[in-house]
């Protein structure tokens, strides 16, 4: 949980920006990098990891040479009448392995899902089989991904925002 008085500085948006793009560097390494001593970057980054704003460390896994060759964008709508239907689909959603990413959304549909399968005939069946059998879905409807043009998991340190433009 991020504490409130939580206060990210010029210093811990360098430790943030080099632990984004390189989560294994030694604390050396990262100190010499972000230009502050070893006893000073340790310390900013435990206090990070204790305020939440670090939540954890991971490998970056490329899913076609594991076997999932396969990724779609799940769109599902869920029948409000049923009561509690959000939390018993949530809770089924948390099980799945093949949902990598499960967010809940206003418009059209109630909840949008990050679904990776090893083929199309896996994920049809993941999604016939299993998932349109829970209770609570009403619809659904699928979007396959035919390319990725950009996958990026670093969160921008900064609010300001930058306009590319073209000439």
């Amino acid at each position: 949980m991020i504490k409130e008085n939580t206060m990210i500085d010029e210093g811990d948006q360098k430790l943030l920006a080099l632990l984004q793009n390189e989560g294994r560097l030694p604390i050396v390494e990262l100190a010499r990098r972000a230009n502050m001593s070893e006893t000073t970057c340790l310390r900013r980054v435990r206090s990070l990891e204790a305020s939440g704003v670090i939540t954890g460390y991971r490998a970056e896994i490329d899913q076609d040479l594991t076997g999932f060759a396969v990724t779609a964008f799940v769109q599902v709508s869920l029948d409000q009448r049923v009561e509690a239907a959000t939390d018993t689909f949530k809770v089924a959603i948390e099980r799945e392995p093949w949902v990598l990413e499960c967010y809940s959304v206003a418009g059209s549909f109630d909840h949008l899902l990050k679904v990776v399968a090893p083929d199309n005939k896996a994920l049809s069946r993941f999604i016939l089989k299993e998932l349109s059998t829970y209770e609570s879905v009403r619809d659904f409807q699928t979007v396959f991904v035919l390319d990725t043009v950009k996958l990026d998991h670093t969160v921008p340190l900064s609010p300001e925002r930058r306009i590319a433009r073209t000439r």
